[in-house]
Formats: structure tokens, C-alpha cells, sequence
């Protein structure tokens, strides 16, 4: 389910990911803290799972307490927990159902992504996997473990559905050209992170005129050399320049002139993905470049997408190492859930460079550990048993809540699913799009979780615990600045008795 966030800044963040969630919270308990930082951990290994990581272990640290209560000694609890995590991590290569192939398929990624990527925007999960699978195959080396997601660039542009995105090879950045040449057919581009026009004295100076004469000469240099310098341009070939800086009125105007196109870039980052898409060197002085550092582009030209004005510089078919995802929405919220939906499928999409193998999602994976290991528990001789029981059942929470968010009975799903894994159906998820408690084989549906998001999610949520369990006490110091202020009550230094 969504939550709406408003942050301490009054930003809204309209998202169900739970690193974003508990990033954005103000946080002072560190139990809350440690839980943010395993959500975060998760996050940055894999992109993906960090729900997964705070259901399963606020459940190990929930039935931890409903065993301290009922006199269980701390150490057998963490000794049942870190067996049961070892067990789960034995078994769970074993529920592996299917392989990615050919990672430059587009339906068979499509395939693989979409729950990925559906478990954040619900009911676009096709054409947002669609758009990734794209994405990710045309940034795609000869080496798969090479794969760099810092290559794929999201331009978020409000107007229009999540349907009207696109993929374009190439860099589209939501500016306008500053002159009159708007576009520019096998274009050579020069990039500098400088202001394109006259450069500022570095140290203070004095001018000193006679008359009106050294005036209009003083003018005339300045006017002299800002048109030598793009003339120096033009003849080394460039046809469009990109800055990073302000653009001087006298400069744009020898650069209309002289048929030159000028994009200027308010992003640093914006400007170094440009440079890597059209192999320009980034200059930091207004001079003719050198032939090798000029950046080339099969067309540069200014459009319209809804109401926004974009430059697109688009390679056409010619191998661009950046692509740039354009999302349509109709909210920023909007946008920014689907641009993390995006991002979370990249991050699968490399996951799945290093290990292919997935597993069934929709519940079955974690159904499927929680019925194996209750049958360890019944039988382990030793207190740890009601640590690894407990265990079994902590790895219920996620189809448990899946059911509840989908807004089936929840009982009775979760016995319909037990019934068949115990059965031996070890594919068997639930069926979310149907108003009855109903299931269905999630390999067949094409509902897949990545094994190395599962893997390491199941002992990040595990050594959390285990953490928390192995703290007696809590101690906080105090935060400085000194005691609160009393607010506008005028009797607040007299005692409440002493009041009439």
C-alpha cells in the first residue's frame, strides 16, 4: 500500500518503498534507526526487497517478545534464530524454478521484470518493464557484470499517462536552445562547465577613461574578442555548443550569427551524461577544441512534449552508451513513484548479471521455507526449537500482508496456500486479481523473485534481530541545547497547586 510522507522540508513523497519511506522520517528510537539502516543496506546492494527486509524482521522481533514473556532465555531464542536463517539459506537454492536465458531479450526480461517493478506502481508494471527491459539491453556490454545502471537517465515530464513514455537513445534534458538555431543535423558539439560570454576579472581593477573616445574603443575590444572567439568555432567545426553556465546576451547574439546552437545545462551531472553520450571532453575555458574533443550526434534538435520544452540529442540507431527513459505522469508524486519503480528494475536487471537463477513470488518462496522449516522445529530436540518455529512463522508476514493489501481473507488464503505447499507445490502464490481466496503457480504467471534479493534480504532481516535481542539496555544521552521552552503559559515558574 502507498504512504504519503511529508518530510521536514513539507516535500510529499507518495511511495510503498520502505528505504524511501524511513529515510524520510524523522527517526529517534534506535531500534527504528537500526531498522533503517538493514532497509537501506538492502536498498543499495540490491535495489529491491526492502519491504521484505522490515516485515520479516519486526515479525522475528515481535514473536522474540511473545517468547521472552513466556520465559525463554535470550540465547536460545538468538541460537533458534541464526539455525532457522542457516536452514532457510540451505533450502533456498532448492526452490529456484526458472533461469534468465538471454539477457538481451526483451520479452523474456519484460517477463522477469515486471514484478519487480510492479510491486511499486501496480497496474503499469507491463509497459514500465517493457520501457527498463529496453533500456537496460541498449546500455548492455559484452561483459554482463560490467553493467552500469548510472547509464540509463530518467526525464520526468508532467502531461499525459505512464502509457505515453518512451526510451530514447541518446540524452533528453528539459531546456530550451537560447538562440534562434533550434536544430542541427550531424551535429559536433563543444562542451564547457563555463559561462559562455566574457570572463570576470579574478582580482578587482580600475578602469581609467580620458574621454569619450577610449569609451566606445574599451566597447569595441570587448565586442572584438567575444566574436573572435566564436568565429574560432565556427571555423574548428562546431555547430553546437552546450555550457554549463550563464550565457552572455553579446555572445548569443555572434553566436546567431555565425549559426551556432547554444544549450545551456543547469545540472553538473546533466552535463557529464551529455559528454558521455556524444564523446565530448568537457572544457573549462570558451576555446576551439581539438578535433578529438568534440562530441558528435546524429541530430540535435529543440521539441515539445506535452508543454515542456526538451532538447533531444538522438543518435538514431548509431550506438549511444547513455539512454534516457522519458516518463509521462500526470502528479510530480506520480512521477516519482514510477522513477523509483524504474530504478528498482535497473537494479534487478544488474542483480540478475550476477546470478540468473529466481524464484516464485507471490508468497510461494516464503510459504514455502515456512512450511519446511516448521517441520525441522517439531522435531529439534533442544529449546532452540521454539526459536526456529517462531522463525517458520515470521516468514508468513509478507504473504499475510500481500493478502490483506490485496483485500482477501487472510486466513483463509494463507490456509488454501499451506494446505498445498505442504502438498509438496512449492510454486503455489496468491491470486491477487481475483475478489475470492483463490491460488495459482506463480512460475506459470510469470511472478518471479531475484534469488540474491531474497538471499541476502532473509539475513539482513535475521542479523537485525539478532542484533536487537542481544541488547540489555538502551542508553540515550540527552539532546543539547538545553530544556525545551515553557511556551506562552505566564505561570509557568509557580507549582500547579498553587494555581487558583
Amino acid at each position: 500500500m502507498l504512504k504519503l510522507v511529508v518530510n521536514h522540508l513539507g516535500k510529499n513523497f507518495h511511495t510503498s518503498h520502505a528505504a524511501t519511506i524511513l529515510r524520510e522520517l524523522e527517526l529517534e528510537n534506535p531500534v527504528a534507526c537500526l531498522l533503517r539502516t538493514a532497509a537501506e543496506t538492502q536498498d543499495v546492494e540490491t535495489g529491491d526487497g526492502t519491504n521484505f527486509v522490515i516485515l520479516l524482521a519486526g515479525a522475528l522481533l515481535e514473536n522474540a517478545e511473545k517468547l521472552l514473556h513466556s520465559g525463554l532465555p535470550v540465547v536460545h531464542i538468538r541460537a533458534g534464530y541464526e539455525m532457522a536463517c542457516k536452514e532457510v539459506l540451505r533450502l533456498l537454492p532448492g526452490l529456484s524454478c526458472y533461469v534468465l536465458k538471454n539477457p538481451r531479450d526483451v520479452e523474456e526480461v519484460l517477463w522477469v521484470l515486471q514484478a519487480a517493478v510492479g510491486s511499486k506502481v501496480f497496474g503499469y508494471q507491463k509497459a514500465l518493464a517493457r520501457l527498463v527491459a529496453k533500456a537496460c539491453i541498449l546500455v548492455l556490454p559484452p561483459d554482463r557484470a560490467a553493467f552500469n545502471g548510472d547509464l540509463i537517465r530518467v526525464c520526468k515530464i508532467l502531461g499525459g499517462g505512464v502509457a505515453d513514455s518512451s526510451v530514447v537513445e541518446g540524452v533528453v534534458v528539459c531546456a530550451e536552445a537560447e538562440g534562434i538555431v533550434r536544430r542541427v543535423e550531424r551535429a559536433r558539439i563543444a562542451a564547457y562547465s563555463c559561462c559562455f560570454g566574457p570572463s570576470g576579472f579574478e582580482a578587482k581593477s580600475t578602469v581609467v577613461f580620458n574621454s569619450a573616445s577610449d569609451i566606445k574603443l574599451f566597447s569595441k575590444s570587448e565586442e572584438n574578442i567575444i566574436e573572435q572567439r566564436i568565429l574560432d568555432l565556427a571555423r574548428a567545426g562546431v555547430t553546437v555548443v552546450v555550457v554549463g553556465g550563464k550565457v552572455h546576451e553579446l555572445a548569443l547574439f555572434y553566436a546567431n550569427r555565425y549559426r551556432l546552437m547554444v544549450v545551456r545545462l543547469r545540472s553538473r551531472m546533466e552535463l557529464q551524461h551529455l559528454c558521455k553520450a556524444v564523446g565530448a571532453t568537457l572544457l573549462l575555458a570558451v576555446t576551439p577544441p581539438a578535433p578529438e574533443e568534440l562530441g558528435h550526434c546524429r541530430r540535435v534538435y529543440m521539441s515539445e512534449i506535452g508543454s515542456t520544452s526538451v532538447v533531444v540529442f538522438s543518435q538514431d540507431g548509431i550506438a549511444c552508451p547513455v539512454v534516457t527513459i522519458v516518463l509521462r505522469g500526470a502528479t510530480t508524486e506520480m512521477l516519482d513513484c514510477v522513477e523509483e519503480a524504474i530504478h528498482d528494475g535497473i537494479n534487478v536487471y544488474k542483480v540478475l548479471g550476477s546470478d540468473g537463477r529466481l524464484l516464485p513470488g507471490a508468497g510461494a518462496t516464503e510459504m514455502a521455507l515456512s512450511v519446511r522449516l516448521s517441520t525441522l522445529g517439531m522435531y529439534f530436540p533442544g529449546p532452540e526449537q521454539y526459536g526456529i518455529l517462531e522463525f517458520s512463522q515470521a516468514l508468513k508476514t509478507l504473504p499475510a500482508s500481500l493478502a490483506e493489501n490485496a483485500g482477501l481473507p487472510v486466513n483463509e488464503v494463507m490456509a488454501k496456500i499451506e494446505v498445498q505447499h505442504q502438498l509438496g507445490t512449492q510454486n503455489t502464490g496468491l491470486r491477487l486479481a481475483s475478489e475470492e481466496a483463490g491460488t495459482i503457480d506463480a512460475a506459470k504467471e510469470g511472478l518471479f523473485d531475484p534469488f540474491l534479493v531474497k538471499y541476502r534480504g532473509i539475513m539482513l532481516a535475521t542479523q537485525t534481530a539478532v542484533t536487537l535481542l542481544g541488547v540489555s539496555e538502551v542508553m540515550m544521552a540527552k539532546k543539547s541545547g538545553g530544556p525545551k521552552p515553557r511556551g506562552e503559559n505566564p505561570n509557568w515558574d509557580q507549582e500547579p497547586d498553587a494555581l487558583d
